[in-house]
């Protein structure tokens, strides 16, 4: 008798069988008393119908053969009752996980009437499972595919500074000021009047500030000429909130200017020479530093 309901219902789905899809629905034979089992073939036959004409593709499984791979949902079934009282119940399960998706019992007064409810119910209920298996899979690529927020990043404090000359070295004060908030990318809150020996490491955390930077520059001589030069000598101390970080004399090498260059563009590539000393020192005590 299964060949049989075999045999029938690889006629009515056999498209499917022989190729099955990603979505294809693996139909197991249905399970039935001795007595019911001759009802076993239509009732199979009908149901493999059903999915066919919704556009399920319907994979046939025999006794003895396995579920494809491929197969995202099983349907089996049983048949129990009394020639005048039967009842069908398939069940829909997931093919990977076996897990039970979805339950539709049928009652009815005969074969006929039980199957053709049962018919009824069973295709929007497998399309309503395959619905939400491609949803989780949906949602599955979309946290994949969507990168994670970038963690915030907070802008880094105002840095205190303090720049001021012995005599002769005037002509870089302002250059030197200037450059401060390019090197250091961030804002740079100046502290006038304040010596290099007044930058402690209280006066940071009293301000409400993590760092304080103090220049005097003790000495700016330029060589003038069709192609002038200059160079530095510039005592800088750096503080903490806790420790003193960099305090030391830092002497420039000749910086060339070319021919007609305005005092204050050679100055301003004298105090950029400057920092670009001091960096590596700073780095080396503060590595969190830019």
């Amino acid at each position: 008798m299964r060949l049989a309901l075999i045999a029938l219902i690889l006629a009515v789905a056999a498209p499917g069988f022989a190729q099955p899809g990603d979505d294809a629905v693996a139909l197991l034979p249905l399970d039935a008393d001795q007595k019911l089992e001759l009802y076993s073939q239509s009732v199979a036959s009908e149901v493999a119908r059903a999915l066919a004409a919704g556009a399920v593709d319907v994979v046939v499984v025999g006794p003895k053969m396995a579920v494809p791979e491929k197969a995202r949902l099983i349907v089996d079934g049983t048949i129990t009752g009394k020639a005048d009282n039967i009842t069908l119940t398939l069940r829909i399960r997931d093919a990977h996980a076996g897990t039970v998706l979805a339950t539709i019992p049928t009652t009815a007064t005969s074969v006929t009437d039980a199957t053709e409810q049962l018919s009824g119910k069973v295709l929007p209920a497998v399309k309503a499972q395959l619905a939400v298996l491609h949803a989780q899979v949906d949602s599955s690529h979309a946290d994949h595919m969507t990168p994670p927020p970038r963690p915030h990043v907070a802008a880094p404090l105002p840095m205190l500074a303090a720049v001021h000359a012995a005599r002769g070295g005037e002509a870089l004060v302002q250059p030197l000021g200037g450059a401060l908030a390019p090197w250091a990318g961030r804002t740079i809150d100046p502290l006038p009047n304040t010596l290099v020996d007044m930058i402690v490491p209280t006066m940071a955390s009293t301000k409400g500030r993590d760092l304080a930077i103090g220049f005097e520059v003790l000495g700016y001589v330029t060589v003038p000429g069709d192609i002038p030069s200059a160079r530095a000598r510039v005592r800088v101390r750096i503080v903490d909130r806790s420790h003193v970080l960099f305090d030391r004399i830092v002497h420039t090498d000749t910086v060339v200017g070319e021919k007609g260059i305005a005092p204050d563009v050679l100055a301003g590539r004298v105090a950029r020479e400057v920092l670009d000393i001091v960096e590596p020192h700073l780095r080396r005590a503060d590595p969190s530093w830019r």
